[in-house]
């Protein structure tokens, strides 16, 4: 498929079509345009164009008409005749039905998965907007403030902007910010470049001493004494030998700088994309695959080196030769040089039109191969469930047609690769067999005429020697396209990460709070992850400072949301999360964090020794105060047994512990910590009852004198709490003491007690 096909129909605007908007417009007069999304497959499953424009009161499909398929046409249909929207989905493509009164189906749009989320999001908002007209009231699950014109980009079409952002990057910018990376080797490049300067003019010498040893030293032999002839080519010999000597001398150096400086430049990359990588949000991890990261941080960036290190300084030296090689020909013999240069704009123009195919190309490898990388990310951390499971087979399986789609397309690029350059040779060999044409006649007539007219032969052999060196410089310009296009292609992919902005940083003014003494408060806070759907809809608390608060209710609720905003992992999109009375948006972000412990329901050890684990974020600890907090979790006993201690290597993310010894090791980072606000994420959930007693006790010791906030679907580990939030659909509709909650008969709490107990009832039995 041509990039043309690609941004005609994968890359579409994101903005509106103009002749779409007046299509639509003229179909529902005087309607504010509220959402748009386009379903990008038509009849047959091919690729084409049709929009669905969300108004105040009716939806318009957008059609190109069907008789010059330049002209777009909209029909509209009220939204409360439309009894329902079902949204279809399959494994690859997906449709939106829009059914009328009597099963009457309306339209039927037909998407790819590149087109899911706008679409799901304008269902959506289109079932609010109905539910609105008929309440006659605002629905609260709809983002409070949301306004498509102005969030319709982030909100609905940031996969597509994603999409196109990587394919749009302009190579010529990439490659000058590329090389904005050696300006702190500013010496080293100019050494380098000094050296390959010196080099390119040095091997300009060897066509210049063959014709002088074939015009003034062998063609005048025979009056010419043989000693002295002995001298002259003795002479000739060893210029050769010195040229040759200091050209891979000139060389030596050149490379010996520009991979030492290529080395340093790739290791300033890797540490910018890292340190960046830690400063951005968790939504940013949340929609990208680990082996997609891991892939632009070591072999993208490695792949930045070898350009810097070899690829640059022979482009350049290339260009450089090409340049002097010119006129070294139009000075040796300027007709027959015109007969070689004249081509080179056509080579230029094949060489630009096959820069452009591959590198399409090549963005295609790069994502199969991150999608590789995707599955070794995914199954080697995850071998005990593979084998439990009894899956190698499937895995393999899995990995082979990921291996496959590679081949395909690099089998693909080698195809398109290998059918052009025989082509750039033959037009090399054609100018060469002309010049010949032209040149060997003139030299026999010189010969003929003795010297009276045509051409020497020294300057013939000068003449195609340099030809020769002209066209090398050519070829390599041309396979540097393919080298251009990849290190872009990396380059890209590494620029969009370091072009990402943090979604949440810390003000320039921001408040630096020593100690915080854990009072926090909610405020009418409203929350979406996607900009159109309310998770959390007019939450409003207030915790005081050491209470401790249980977080209940249906799976989907919105309590993990509610305790990530509390550490700012999120912003909230309408009122505050205070801390101590002051926004969190307003307190230094990394300081507010120090003081906030988290203790997760799968808790996450990092390779390494127990001792570095239970120190994680507290590195000053000594290991009196490391051994205190494993006695206090519960945790000294069994670490003592193992076989090294507290210096023993626990695997990746902790695999050779069990779940309950993990957890209590999390729980005694969390009181080496010392936080002052404790967010307690189902800490007990995974546990049998004799651990959970254990981790129980540890978690009493942690609590103590903390404001805490614990998420639990067992209703018994909250006995502690000091009151109890129930969550549902994004609201807290009770709150209260256990006591207070049962109370209530006909409540959510009352009903989930009452249900667990009976479920606990049966078990026993």
């Amino acid at each position: 498929m041509t990039t043309g096909l690609l941004q005609r129909y994968f890359l579409q605007p994101d903005e509106l079509p103009d002749e779409v908007r007046n299509s639509v417009i003229a179909a529902m007069p005087g309607q504010k345009l509220r959402a748009y999304a386009m379903s990008d497959l038509a009849s047959g499953a091919l690729f084409g164009q049709r929009w669905v424009v969300l108004g105040e009161t009716q939806v318009a499909l957008a059609d190109l008409d069907g008789a010059d398929h330049k002209t777009w046409k909209a029909a509209s249909h009220d939204l409360a005749a439309i009894e329902k929207f079902e949204l279809l989905e399959g494994l690859t493509t997906s449709r939106l039905n829009l059914v009328g009164s009597n099963a009457m189906l309306l339209a039927s749009l037909h998407f790819t998965r590149r087109q899911s989320r706008a679409m799901g999001n304008l269902q959506f908002i289109a079932e609010q907007t109905k539910k609105r007209i008929i309440d006659k009231a605002a629905p609260a699950a709809i983002a409070e403030g949301f306004n498509p014109g102005v969030e319709y980009r982030d909100a609905m079409l940031k996969s597509v902007k994603e999409a196109k952002a990587s394919l749009a990057m302009p190579k010529m910018g990439v490659m000058m910010r590329l090389l904005g990376y050696l300006k702190p080797h500013k010496g080293q490049v100019t050494a380098a470049l000094v050296f390959s300067v010196l080099m390119t003019v040095i091997l300009m010498l060897p066509p210049q001493l063959m014709r002088i040893l074939v015009d003034s030293i062998l063609k005048p032999a025979g009056s010419t004494p043989m000693a002295l002839l002995g001298k002259w080519l003795v002479v000739i010999i060893v210029s050769l030998a010195a040229v040759y000597g200091f050209s891979e001398l000139f060389s030596f150096f050149r490379l010996r700088i520009m991979a030492f400086t290529g080395e340093k430049i790739a290791r300033a990359m890797r540490d910018d994309l890292y340190s960046h990588m830690q400063k951005l949000s968790l939504s940013f991890f949340s929609n990208r695959t680990t082996g997609s990261l891991i892939t632009r941080v070591t072999s993208d960036s490695d792949r930045l080196w070898d350009f810097i290190a070899f690829g640059m300084i022979d482009m350049l030296m290339a260009v450089i030769q090409l340049v002097g090689v010119a006129v070294a020909l139009l000075i040796q013999e300027w007709s027959l040089a015109l007969l070689v240069l004249i081509p080179v704009p056509v080579m230029v123009a094949m060489f630009y039109g096959h820069s452009r195919q591959i590198h399409m190309l090549f963005l295609r490898i790069w994502r199969k191969w991150a999608a590789l990388s995707g599955v070794l990310s995914d199954v080697i951390p995850g071998m005990r469930v593979v084998k439990a499971f009894a899956q190698e087979d499937h895995e393999v399986q899995r990995f082979h047609r990921k291996n496959e789609d590679i081949e395909r397309e690099a089998i693909a690029l080698h195809r398109v690769w290998t059918a052009f350059w025989p082509a750039v040779v033959v037009m090399m060999h054609t100018c060469t067999i002309i010049v010949w044409a032209v040149g060997a006649p003139r030299v026999m007539r010189y010969f003929a005429t003795g010297g009276a007219e045509g051409m020497p032969l020294g300057i013939f052999i000068a003449f195609t020697g340099y030809m020769w060196m002209f066209f090398g410089p050519v070829q390599q310009l041309g396979m540097m396209s393919r080298t251009i296009n990849r290190v872009t292609t990396s380059a890209s992919r590494v620029f969009e990460i370091l072009d990402t902005v943090p979604t949440i940083v810390s003000k320039p003014d921001a408040l630096h709070i020593e100690r915080i003494e854990g009072r926090v408060d909610f405020d009418s806070v409203a929350f979406s992850y996607d900009g159109v759907r309310n998770v959390l809809k007019g939450v409003t608390f207030a915790a005081k400072p050491g209470e401790m608060i249980g977080l209940v209710g249906p799976s989907g609720g919105g309590k993990t949301t509610l305790v990530n905003l509390i550490c700012r992992f999120y912003d909230v999109k309408d009122g505050s999360v205070r801390i101590d009375g002051i926004d969190v948006r307003d307190l230094e972000l990394p300081h507010m964090r120090r003081q906030i412990g988290v203790v997760l329901q799968e808790p996450y050890l990092f390779h390494g020794t127990i001792a570095e684990n239970l120190s994680y974020g507290s590195h000053n600890a000594s290991i009196k105060q490391i051994i205190e907090a494993a006695r206090a979790a519960n945790a000294h006993e069994f670490i003592c047994g193992l076989p090294d201690g507290y210096d023993t290597i626990v695997g990746e993310r902790g695999q050779t512990l069990s779940g309950g010894e993990r957890q209590r090791i999390s729980i005694a980072r969390a009181i080496l910590h010392d936080p002052r606000i404790l967010i307690l994420d189902e800490a007990t959930s995974s546990v049998d009852t004799e651990t959970e007693k254990k981790i129980q006790e540890a978690l009493r010791r942690l609590v103590a004198g903390r404001t805490t906030f614990a998420i639990a679907h067992r209703l018994s580990t909250l006995s502690a709490a000091t009151r109890l939030f129930v969550m549902e659909e994004g609201k807290l509709i009770e709150s209260g003491t256990h006591a207070e909650l049962l109370s209530r008969p006909d409540g959510v709490y009352a009903k989930l007690h009452k249900t667990q107990a009976e479920l606990h009832a049966a078990i026993a039995v």
